[in-house]
C-alpha cells in the first residue's frame, strides 16, 4: 500500500508540474509568434520595397568591346584585355575583362560606353562583379569613378575604392556603390581603375550594372551629391557629401539601432563598422533635416 500511495503522489506531482509547464509555455506562444511575425513582416517589406523600386538604367556584360576604351596610364605595356570563360572564378559564362599586376605596378583605366541617366532618377547605384585569379596573390586594388561626358577628368568623382581580400576559384564577389543624384539627366560613363597594386597576378571584372530606385524616405537637394562606399563593407564606410552630414544611424533587420554617429563623429566622413556582425543592415543618413535610408552588407 505504501508503495502504491507513493506512486499516486508521484503521478499527482508530475501531472501538476506538467500542467503548469504547458500553461506557462502556452501563454508565451502569442508573444513569441508576434515577435516572429513582426520580424518577417519587417524583412519582407524591406525586401519588397528594394525589389519593387529597382530599375535598370544601363548594364554591360563585356561580351562586346563596342564603346569601351582602355588606357595604360603607367606605360608598362600591360593594359585591360578581354578573355573567355571566367566561370571557374564565379563569373557568368562568357567573356570578362582582365588587367595584369604580375611583376608590375599597373595603372590601367577602363572607360565604359557613355549612357544616359534619366532626369528625375533617384537612389542611383552601381554593381560590378570582381575577382582575383590567384588564391595567394589576390590583393588587387581598384576604384570606380563616374564622369559626365565631356566634363572634367576621369578621376574627379570616385564612387568606390577597395582591395580584394580573397582570390582563386569561386572567389568572385559583387561590389556595390551609390551614385550621386546630381548625375540624373546627364550623359555619363563609368571608369574602372586598376592601380595601387604591386606584383599580384590578375584582376578580373564582369557584369556591370547601373540602377535607380526610390529612397525609403524623401530628402531632395541635400542628397544630390551624396554617396557612400564600399558596399559590402569590411571595416569602414566612406561618405561623399557636398555638405556636412548631421547624423548616421545603423539598424539591423529587427529595426534595432545598433550604432549611432553624431555630426562631431563624422568630420572625416567615415564610420567604423568593424564591430558589426556579418549581415544586412539599414543605414539612416540625415543631412539638413532631410533623411534617407540605404541598405548595405557587412562582410
Amino acid at each position: 500500500m505504501y508503495f502504491i500511495e507513493k506512486m499516486y503522489h508521484f503521478i499527482d506531482c508530475f501531472l501538476e508540474n506538467f500542467t503548469f509547464t504547458v500553461q506557462y509555455y502556452y501563454k508565451l506562444i502569442p508573444k513569441i509568434m508576434k515577435q516572429i511575425v513582426l520580424f518577417y513582416v519587417f524583412v519582407l517589406l524591406t525586401c519588397f520595397s528594394a525589389i519593387q523600386a529597382q530599375n535598370t538604367i544601363w548594364s554591360n556584360n563585356f561580351e562586346s568591346l563596342s564603346g569601351i576604351s582602355a588606357q595604360d596610364l603607367d606605360g608598362d605595356g600591360f593594359n585591360w584585355f578581354q578573355n573567355s570563360d571566367g566561370t571557374l572564378m564565379g563569373f557568368s559564362p562568357g567573356r570578362y575583362l582582365g588587367s595584369y599586376s604580375l611583376n608590375t605596378s599597373p595603372d590601367n583605366a577602363l572607360e565604359c560606353p557613355v549612357f544616359s541617366i534619366p532626369a528625375g532618377a533617384s537612389d542611383l547605384s552601381f554593381s560590378l562583379r570582381v575577382a582575383s585569379s590567384s588564391q595567394t596573390s589576390y590583393a588587387e586594388s581598384f576604384a570606380v569613378y563616374i564622369q559626365e561626358d565631356g566634363t572634367g577628368s576621369m578621376f574627379d568623382n570616385e564612387i568606390y575604392q577597395g582591395t580584394l581580400n580573397s582570390g582563386g576559384p569561386g572567389s568572385a564577389q559583387l561590389i556595390n556603390g551609390s551614385i550621386p543624384n546630381s548625375f540624373a539627366g546627364k550623359d555619363v560613363k563609368l571608369i574602372v581603375r586598376h592601380f595601387n597594386t604591386t606584383n599580384q597576378l590578375l584582376f578580373m571584372i564582369d557584369d556591370i550594372l547601373v540602377e535607380s530606385g526610390q529612397a525609403l524616405s524623401v530628402g531632395d537637394s541635400s542628397f544630390d551629391q551624396f554617396n557612400f562606399y564600399p558596399n559590402p563593407a569590411d571595416n569602414q564606410i566612406n561618405f561623399n557629401s557636398a555638405v556636412n552630414i548631421s547624423k548616421v544611424q545603423i539598424f539591423n533587420l529587427l529595426g534595432q539601432n545598433v550604432s549611432s554617429f553624431s555630426e562631431g563623429m563624422l568630420s572625416n566622413k567615415t564610420i567604423d563598422v568593424s564591430a558589426l556582425q556579418s549581415g544586412a543592415y539599414l543605414l539612416k543618413v540625415e543631412i539638413d533635416n532631410n533623411t534617407q535610408i540605404f541598405r548595405f552588407i557587412k562582410n
